[in-house]
């Protein structure tokens, strides 16, 4: 069984804010080491979620979803760090 189209649509959807990660670095507080080490791990976090909610979707739907809403939570989270 493969992940449906519209499921894949909604992975990438949910990975577009990797692209941000430029951004990310470069408005991150220079005196906080803890919130630069997460604004670096976040696009590896992002790609292994993306790739493990599209892995796991034909079998576990619930997990897949689970996987996407920690993804946006995560998302909302780093944006809130870096921008305050």
């Amino acid at each position: 069984m493969k992940t449906p189209r519209w499921m894949t649509i909604v992975i990438i959807i949910f990975t577009l804010p990797l692209f941000s990660t430029p951004w990310l670095v470069r408005n991150c507080p220079a005196d906080d080491s803890a919130v630069k080490t997460l604004v670096q791990i976040y696009p590896f976090y992002m790609a292994l979620s993306g790739w493990l909610a599209n892995k796991a979707y034909p079998q576990r739907h619930y997990v897949a979803w689970l996987l996407l809403a920690v993804m946006a939570l995560s998302t909302a989270a780093i944006f809130t760090l870096t921008l305050s």
